[in-house]
């Protein structure tokens, strides 16, 4: 880890063409070294760059002394620092060439130093900042003279979270001088003790995923709706199924809409190619792109498309999302019920197989959904001495993992619901029947 941030921040600092401000935001595992990591290059800085003011920070200056102050000064001689000053956290430090000054505060403590610009922005623990806070700290890094830059570190935030989008051209957040750089927790697995190894490889895979990959993710709380999914049955890549249309599965949630895209086979296997969640758009460019993109990677096909109910519902302009998509030629296909009959249904779907193979598969490429599956949408963990209600018996709204997962019940309803097993095993019948002609007839059947 330390090689290839320090790489990166030389690579930088030595590139005359740079007219923009460098961020790094290194996304690690739980004992990645992240700390170590950053302070390397920038102690670098600090040595060989007489003149330099370097800030480290993170969110409470109390938890960067008991964490990233103590690191610093394990590293540095006593005798590099020239002079301090503890009321204002500032060091002198001795380099090669001259004095340079590196100086600790909490973000929350940040207007205490004035005006003063920096060269380096060291933040640590970037996960427990906001946004705001971001974008308050970049304009500091602005010292004329040098190459300012800044340098974050922290374990992977919650999917959706302001850092998630940080990198996504298509988020509100996103920021095109940030490089993000994914540490799993192997980069350091050499130095770590056994028992440690042991009881992380031992966690279920969303936190694995999360806390040893150092992919964004979540940490399942409560109880999952869907205890049925189990991601190494229901993942894996899928294909095209070239002679079947797609079907669109919608939710139009305010800030978070979602469309999903799927096909079912002739045996009534729904495989799930694709997700898409934008954040804050406007209906009618929702709309639109899901369009652009349903041409971009399956051409010109038949689509069926399910989704929310509420879409009958008139917006202030008096105009129902129904009539939107009517606008662009889509025939939504909607049922009105409740929770209590879609999560039965999609648990018993996702509990079936169908010759053999599950009768639901989602590609990896729909990250948000299989995540929301496998417990980011889920029941409210009860607190102690919590008296059971029926407002604790509906999944948690958390404005990110339940417009994907909607979605999806959706076309399940529209797909699935009041299907008799024999009807399913009439059209199984036709599929067996069909795939027999196929074969006879060198792939050519009318049907």
């Amino acid at each position: 880890m330390q090689s290839k941030m320090r790489d990166w921040v030389l690579g930088k600092w030595r590139d005359p063409s740079l007219d923009r401000v460098p961020v790094l935001y290194t996304q690690h595992g739980v004992r990645a070294g992240g700390t170590r990591g950053q302070l390397n290059p920038v102690l670098a800085r600090l040595y060989h760059e007489p003149g330099l003011r370097v800030l480290i920070a993170r969110l409470e200056y109390a938890s960067l002394r008991k964490s990233v102050m103590e690191t610093f000064f394990e590293i540095v001689p006593p005798a590099d620092i020239v002079e301090r000053n503890e009321q204002e956290h500032r060091y002198v430090i001795r380099g090669r060439d001259g004095l340079s000054t590196v100086f600790f505060a909490g973000v929350k403590e940040i207007a205490t130093l004035g005006s003063q610009e920096f060269g380096v922005i060291s933040l640590h623990e970037v996960h427990e900042l906001t946004y705001h806070i971001y974008r308050q700290i970049k304009p500091r890094a602005s010292q004329r003279g040098c190459h300012p830059m800044i340098l974050m570190e922290g374990n992977p935030p919650v999917s959706g979270d302001w850092l998630d989008q940080l990198t996504k051209p298509t988020s509100r957040c996103y920021d095109a001088d940030v490089e993000r750089l994914i540490m799993p927790t192997y980069e350091n697995w050499a130095n770590l003790d056994e028992g440690f190894k042991q009881s992380m490889e031992r966690m279920d895979s969303s936190w694995r995923r999360r806390f040893l990959m150092g992919e964004s993710g979540f940490v399942p709380t409560g109880t999952p709706v869907y205890p049925s999914f189990v991601e190494s049955v229901h993942v894996r890549p899928t294909s095209l199924i070239p002679d079947r249309p797609v079907v669109r599965m919608w939710d139009f949630g305010f800030r978070r809409p979602a469309c999903l895209w799927g096909q079912v086979d002739d045996a009534g296997r729904l495989f799930v190619h694709r997700e898409w969640m934008p954040f804050e758009i406007a209906e009618e460019q929702f709309i639109a792109t899901v369009i652009l993109r349903t041409k971009e990677w399956y051409g010109e096909r038949v689509c069926r498309d399910f989704g929310d109910p509420a879409a009958r519902q008139r917006d202030p302009q008096g105009i129902s999302t129904l009539r939107r998509l009517s606008e662009y030629g889509i025939r939504l296909s909607w049922r009105t019920t409740t929770y209590a009959d879609r999560i039965p249904l999609v648990n018993r779907k996702l509990s079936e197989l169908v010759e053999g193979q599950p009768a639901m598969t989602i590609d990896p490429l729909c990250r948000d959904l299989i995540q929301g599956l496998a417990g980011g949408y889920h029941y409210k963990e009860l607190r102690h001495g919590e008296v059971f209600s029926a407002s604790k018996d509906l999944p948690f709204k958390d404005s990110h993992f339940e417009h994907v997962v909607n979605a999806f019940e959706y076309g399940i309803i529209g797909l699935f619901m009041g299907s008799s097993p024999a009807g399913v095993e009439k059209r199984r019948e036709v599929a067996r029947i069909r795939s027999h002609r196929l074969g006879r007839h060198h792939g050519i059947v009318s049907f």
